[in-house]
């Protein structure tokens, strides 16, 4: 990927990110600095989202571990660089492992249950 195909998909993904955290029904600090977005939940638990132009990678860290994610048009999504494993997918279902927030990642539109 380009390194300005890079920033774009970065910064859209954050901009979705924050928007669908803030639509949550929780007491939630969302802080941004240099790259990174650390979210604290009402219930403690700490995410980290943070860009790595470097390597053009997304990385997560959340108490099930640290992930690290690549672009790809096919998938129009982050794919894990160990699993294949979808950001988005994997967003929602740790979300829910560590804070029984339900987010829905839609087409376009984040809603929420």
């Amino acid at each position: 990927m380009a390194g300005s195909e890079y920033y774009e998909q970065i910064e859209d993904t954050f901009e979705k990110v924050e928007t669908a955290i803030e639509a949550l029904p929780d007491d939630v600090d969302i802080r941004g600095a240099e790259g990174v977005i650390n979210v604290t939940f009402g219930n403690g638990v700490v995410f980290v989202f943070s860009r790595q132009p470097p390597t053009e990678q997304l990385w997560l860290a959340t108490p099930g571990g640290g992930f690290h994610y690549l672009w790809s048009d096919a998938e129009e999504d982050w794919l894990d660089t160990k699993t294949g494993a979808r950001f988005s997918d994997f967003l929602v279902d740790e979300l829910l492992t560590h804070t029984g927030l339900r987010l829905e990642w839609g087409s376009g539109e984040d809603t929420v249950d």
